[in-house]
């Protein structure tokens, strides 16, 4: 029950506002059940909000009350990082990135930015089963790709078979049963979740996963951003995707929060500025680059000295992996990577 008169007066304000924005909505012709069943789940989600508490956080605090809270998250960043050779988060297997962004850290939300066919959905899976395989756990979702088509990428990666020879069967059985066996080195510590018919929101789906596992994961990966707020949008919503991004992508900030594990999300980059990269080139991306709390974008390398070398695989594409914000640390860094498309792998130079 509410005492208080003034947050009484407010509770009232924001249900009226709920029923004002739901009325109009509930008399648009041609609504069929499935726009009905997502207009019932956005005015739940809404009311949720009205039920929730006010937030009672301080206004402000004295940097001195905060000593304690300092002395207790060093120590368990201290015990992070001796029990993984130095590296609080987890571990993307790319050493330069790991050390700058100290690996991907637990409530922390991250963004990978790429054109089509920079292999950003070969970076992240290939993120995803090096935490599985150093003994974490990772949930890969992903709005494009069926999970055994990403399974198959993993196999080709891990047994070191080419992708497009696995499509057309041209591998001998014994090759192909080694390369899948493979897939045993993540003992069942990667999810792969492909939803088609249905959209789940990302606490079901991360409650789930805590079912099976008992635990939250470690990783999640969304793949992409642009493809999840749609298909999390209703048949209603006439907002444009900028704006479906500005009210869903907070989720993924939360999810981190509330479960403790470090969150990626995919996103395209727009086409206008695919030659500049950087964060102008993130796509309809919304406030959700203000509030990652690293960017990282990935293009190809054109001014690579060795494009010109004839004796380099032209299977290989020199890229570059340029972390464009970073909270907590340095920014601007450009890593040398190299794409083998169809071994679905990126390794750094020299590595």
């Amino acid at each position: 029950m509410v005492n208080d008169t003034n947050t009484h007066s407010e509770t009232v304000e924001r249900l009226l506002d709920i029923i004002n924005w739901l009325g109009p909505q509930l008399l648009k012709p041609g609504l069929d059940a499935d726009a009905l069943r997502g207009l019932a789940k956005e005015a739940s989600e809404k009311l949720h909000t009205v039920a929730s508490p006010p937030d009672s956080a301080p206004l402000f605090a004295q940097a001195d009350s905060l000593i304690d809270d300092l002395l207790s998250d060093f120590g368990k960043r201290q015990a992070a990082a001796a029990a993984n050779n130095g590296i609080v988060g987890v571990r993307t297997g790319l050493h330069h990135l790991d050390e700058t962004l100290n690996g991907l850290e637990p409530g922390k939300l991250y963004m990978l930015a790429a054109m089509p066919g920079m292999g950003k959905t070969t970076l992240a899976l290939q993120w995803a089963a090096t935490v599985a395989a150093e003994g974490s756990t990772a949930l890969y979702l992903s709005l494009e790709n069926d999970s055994l088509d990403l399974a198959r990428k993993l196999a080709c990666r891990l047994g070191q078979v080419s992708y497009s020879a696995s499509l057309k069967g041209k591998l001998s059985r014994p090759e192909w049963a080694e390369a899948v066996s493979r897939l045993n080195k993540l003992q069942g510590r990667l999810f792969l979740s492909t939803p088609r018919a249905s959209m789940p929101d990302l606490p079901t789906l991360v409650d789930g996963f805590k079912e099976r596992t008992g635990a939250a994961p470690a990783l999640i990966v969304v793949d992409y951003l642009q493809a999840w707020v749609k298909r999390m949008a209703t048949s209603a919503d006439a907002s444009d995707i900028r704006e479906r991004i500005d009210r869903f992508a907070p989720q993924l900030r939360e999810i981190g929060e509330r479960y403790g594990c470090a969150v990626l999300a995919i996103s395209a980059q727009n086409r206008a500025n695919y030659t500049n990269g950087g964060m102008a080139a993130m796509k309809e991306s919304g406030d959700l680059e203000y509030n990652a709390d690293a960017i990282m974008t990935l293009c190809k390398d054109e001014n690579e000295k060795r494009l010109d070398d004839l004796t380099r695989d032209p299977r290989i594409i020199p890229l570059m992996l340029t972390v464009n914000k970073n909270r907590q640390g340095l920014t601007g860094t450009p890593i040398k990577l190299l794409l083998d498309g169809d071994y679905c792998m990126i390794d750094e130079e020299g590595r």
